[in-house]
């Protein structure tokens, strides 16, 4: 990896030196950082803009130098401004986790008070140092509770002094923070997150875009200070006041301003004076804050011995105010592809200027490619320092770019972070490549989205590329991109499949920057206390505090929890509230009697691997590439997983702020490339690869915590255990801010292996001693739920792989696993969310397991992907009671790759079938199996004959000729033994229904 700059010719080295140690000598140069939000590549009139005009940042760029090749180190604000602080690529913070997106409300500082900044480059050197606006990098240890003193924060990573917006001006709280205590606290009235009523959110017409509702009570007082239109001009004042006060020794101001980010809230003066609307009526504020500053500069003497630096944390945003400045003709970041949060050039690609009077030699402009993690070793080399050798740093000298004009690129190696992971990307020189289809950004394409992304937005822009066609990623797009940046900056032609050798070696230097740590490395922090925090003593100066009452009690109003518990081939009639015969369950039964139960809930396999992909995109296992069990230990399986370009719930709801958490089996090809819980999306995970049984090979009881081995050998009997504990010790944490729990049981799988504890607690030995404990971890969740306060935002749902084995109950229903009799796909279905669905609750209308992406994307606000189908539906309206029609008018029955029934409401027709139709697990006839093989197709109608005993299709043909009909569109569409579907992902495996 390239960490060093190419060395210029030894005398203009010996030059540059000598020019900068003899103004060291004289006195250090005061460096003012100007971060700017969300400015676009193309929002100064001195990069393109003509819709806008920026006078004062013009004038910076004519007296200074232009660049034209600078990058942020992230396309998201929170990333981007931790790789300008620190030096480090984003995707090595927090031990190699990674930050991805926006820190939530109750993020600690996530950068480690031991850790060198820029802010202690230039104190270790005796300068003044502060921080003026957006900090948005978390306060206090996880999860912060809005106690003050406010620390560790900005002046624990290198700064004397901080005012400012202490996360976004899009969300709570709205308030100022002054140094380690909140502007305007008042000891009466605390500020409470989550508490009630909640204090006043500013309010502002649609298309300045969304202010996100306030999520805090009390500091009345701090609140009615806040004030959007005035922010800018506060902050502005405070940095001239500042800079005049210090202007005796050297000092570092960075200047992070709210402009331009939304809500678009210029002071009124500033309404009305652009040709784009507000969103460039706040880009006029901007350029008005940077002229008073380089003024302060200029009437304090400070000019010539001052660095000005202008920069953006990250492309423009296509918001309401985004998209009505591109109707008015501007275009926010000119001729570049896509828009923040996603990886195309638009969404990291910003201005940078430079100005240093009698060092910078003015009008000038430069394409050396250039990092924000940059100016951490450009500093340290400004003020003759060595970068901090116990640290692995990615930044690189960027001096003689500023001060000279070198030949040849300082840095040619660059990493490029979106918000999605798995569109990661790398810059080698001319070449660009990005790991994955689409942007990896926002998705929203409707009028009433607020952050539009991807394909959608590129239509919108008027921009081109060639995998995109009418707003969508084209079915036959290459599966990641590869762009000549020298040719065709604007991406226009994604060069994938015409260079398969730069292709393989873009992709092993991008692998090659990916953290080799093996756990998804959270970092360290203090337990969580196990009961809420009395209210903290108060300091006896002026400072703010945030009373503990009520914590987590309102958590998440906006946006809900998700619950998902998943037992392993548990049938129907195998739990209590199902089947009076079934194992007591009272904490199952406690769940169904406070929620909604589903007695006609279909999972769309009879095996455990497809089941487990359709419950995670949402699709059907033919059209998400994963239709038959996957056998570890065999060879043909080496190369059989879970397809990397389908996109799960965890990695849906990211940008909406949920964290997510994965514990037990996930038999999906954890060792496949690109198949494991955590490339699927998970933030967290803690499992076995498969079935705990020795023919699934030798790591199958190895317990996995992200991709290291947390425990070898582990006994069978203590998984359930360790999983619910971290299901527990994760709500405990994460329980101020949205998650996505999938819990997946080995229960009741062989090894039938329950804990010592629940052996002999049923009365159907230790196949129902296994769901006993199954029942107990259940009921350890719900109440640590309810610990948490959260037990009303939250949905918790209940549900099965497939149906049972011979040891089980399908509660009277024919066949089980392995078949597809309504045994083997109908499960217990159960939904509880008490704020939302009402209790006792019994509902024969079809559902399914594939409902559940776009019901949880619909309940987080969302947009499910439009690039592909899904099949299941948002179910709420059934859930809630306000529709009782099923969404799905067929259903297919798959073994295997083989189509085996259709399903049209309560008719339901078995198709003809041979054994060497079926999959190896249903080729020998058994009674549990269903028909193994069919001459003649069979029809049974589901209301009069769940059992399937009743063969109907003599009396109705008709119905018959219809349903077989639909079987054979069905076909075209996902395919069947000896058909490729229309829409049906490519099966990595040869000969699918052999062993």
């Amino acid at each position: 990896m390239n960490s060093s700059p190419i060395p210029l010719c030894a005398a203009a080295l010996v030059l540059l030196i000598a020019s900068v140690t003899s103004v060291a000598a004289e006195r250090p140069p005061n460096v003012v950082l100007i971060f700017v939000d969300d400015l676009g590549y193309g929002d100064l009139s001195c990069y393109g803009a003509t819709k806008l005009s920026t006078p004062n940042i013009d004038q910076l760029a004519s007296e200074g130098r232009r660049f034209t090749d600078a990058h942020s180190a992230s396309a998201v604000c929170t990333p981007s401004r931790y790789g300008l602080l620190t030096g480090q690529y984003p995707l090595r913070a927090m031990g190699g986790q990674g930050v991805w997106g926006p820190l939530p409300t109750t993020s600690g500082l996530i950068i480690d008070t031991n850790t060198q900044t820029i802010g202690k480059v230039f104190k270790d050197k005796g300068y003044a140092t502060a921080c003026l606006g957006k900090w948005h990098l978390g306060f206090k240890e996880e999860p912060n509770d809005w106690q003050v003193p406010l620390r560790p924060g900005p002046q624990d990573v290198g700064f004397d002094h901080y005012f400012g917006v202490p996360l976004v001006n899009s969300g709570s709280p709205y308030v100022y923070v002054n140094d380690d205590s909140i502007f305007g606290y008042d000891p009466n009235d605390p500020l409470v997150y989550g508490g009630k009523p909640v204090s006043p959110t500013p309010t502002f017409p649609a298309e300045a875009s969304i202010k996100s509702p306030n999520r805090f009570s009390g500091a009345l007082k701090a609140h009615e200070i806040y004030d959007d239109e005035k922010t800018g001009t506060l902050l502005t004042e405070r940095a001239v006041k500042w800079i005049s006060e210090k202007k005796d020794d050297p000092f570092f101001l960075y200047f992070a301003t709210p402009n331009i980010h939304h809500p678009f809230t210029p002071a009124p003066r500033f309404k009305g004076t652009s040709q784009c609307g507000l969103y460039g009526d706040f880009v006029h504020e901007l350029d008005w804050m940077v002229g008073e500053i380089v003024n302060s500069l200029e009437d304090n003497g400070l000019t010539d011995n001052t660095l000005v630096l202008f920069t953006s944390d990250n492309g423009a945003m296509l918001n309401r105010a985004g998209r009505d400045a591109i109707q008015a003709g501007h275009q926010p970041n000119g001729e570049l592809l896509g828009f923040k949060f996603g990886v195309w050039e638009g969404g990291h690609r910003v201005p940078l200027i430079a100005k240093w009077p009698g060092k910078i030699k003015p009008g000038t402009q430069s394409d050396q490619l250039i990092s924000q993690v940059d100016l951490f070793a450009t500093f340290s080399a400004l003020t003759e320092q060595e970068m901090p050798s116990s640290e692995q740093k990615d930044s690189i000298n960027m001096l003689p770019a500023l001060l000279d004009e070198p030949s040849e690129p300082l840095r040619t190696e660059l990493v490029l972070a979106p918000r999605q992971p798995r569109n990661l990307a790398v810059r080698k020189g001319k070449w660009l490549y990005i790991g994955a289809r689409g942007s990896g950004g926002f998705n929203g394409s409707k009028p009433q989205h607020h952050a539009w992304g991807g394909p959608a937005a590129v239509q919108f822009s008027g921009h081109k590329n060639s995998d995109i066609e009418n707003g969508r990623l084209k079915k036959d797009a290459p599966p990641a991109q590869l762009y000549d940046l020298e040719k065709d900056r604007s991406q226009t032609t994604n060069v994938y499949r015409e260079h398969p050798e730069v292709v393989e070696e873009m992709k092993t230097l991008l692998e090659s920057y990916r953290p080799k740590k093996g756990s998804q490395g959270t970092r360290q922090k203090k337990p969580s206390p196990k009961k809420k925090p009395q209210a903290a003593k108060q300091p006896p100066s002026p400072t703010a505090s945030v009373s503990p009452a009520g914590r987590g009690t309102t958590a998440g109003t906006t946006k809900p929890n998700f619950v998902v518990i998943f037992a392993d081939d548990l049938g129907y009639g195998d739990i209590s509230c199902y089947d009076s015969s079934g194992v007591k369950t009272p904490h199952l039964d406690a769940l169904a009697e406070e929620g909604f139960r589903s007695t006609d809930f279909f999972v769309p396999a009879n095996v455990c691997s497809p089941s487990r992909a359709a419950l995670l995109t949402g699709r059907y296992p033919m059209r998400c590439g994963m239709p038959v069990a996957r056998n570890e230990n065999v060879a043909k399986y080496q190369d059989y997983g879970f397809a990397p370009e389908e996109l799960t719930i965890p990695e849906l709801l990211h940008p909406a702020g949920y964290r997510s958490l994965m514990v037990g089996k996930w038999h999906l090809g954890m060792e496949v490339e690109g198949s494991h819980p955590l490339d699927a999306g998970f933030d967290e995970y803690l499992g076995i690869p498969s079935n705990y049984e020795p023919r699934r090979g030798k790591n199958h009881n190895t317990l996995y915590r992200g991709k290291a081995v947390e425990q070898e050998n582990v006994p069978c009997e203590v998984l359930t255990k360790r999983y619910t504990d971290e299901v527990i010790e994760f709500i405990d944490r994460q329980q101020d801010d949205p998650f996505f729990i999938y819990v997946s049981h080995h229960i009741v799988h062989n090894p039938l292996r329950p804990s010592k504890d629940f052996v002999g607690t049923s009365e159907k030995g230790k196949y129902g001693d296994f769901i006993k404990e199954l029942d107990h971890s259940t009921g350890r969740i719900m109440q640590a739920i309810r610990d948490a306060g959260i037990d009303e935002n939250t949905l918790v749902v209940f549900t099965s792989d497939n149906g049972p084995t011979r040891n089980g109950s399908a509660g009277g229903l024919n066949g089980g696993k392995y078949c597809t009799m309504e045994g083997g796909h109908r499960v217990p279905g159960i939904f509880r969310w008490p704020s939302k669905i009402a209790p006792n609750q019994v509902s024969d209308v079809t559902l399914t397991s594939m409902d559940l992406l776009p019901l949880f994307c619909g309940l987080a606000g969302v947009q499910p992907p439009d690039d592909r189908k899904l099949d299941g539906k948002n179910i709420l309206p059934i859930l809630i009671g306000k529709d009782n029609q099923s969404p799905h008018p067929f259903l297919c029955y798959y073994n295997g790759t083989n189509l085996q029934a259709v399903r049209e409401g309560n008719w339901k027709l078995h198709l003809p079938r041979t054994t060497d139709d079926q999959p190896f697990w249903s080729k020998k006839p058994d009674k549990t199996k269903g028909f193994v093989t069919l001459k003649k197709p069979q029809l049974f109608n589901l209301d009069r004959d769940v059992n399937e005993k009743q063969n109907v299709a003599d009396r109705h043909p008709e119905i018959v000729a219809r349903l077989q009909s639909q079987a054979e569109r069905i076909r075209n569409e996902l395919g069947d033994v000896h058909t490729t579907g229309t829409d049906q992902r490519n099966i990595n495996l040869v000969a699918p229904q052999e062993r």
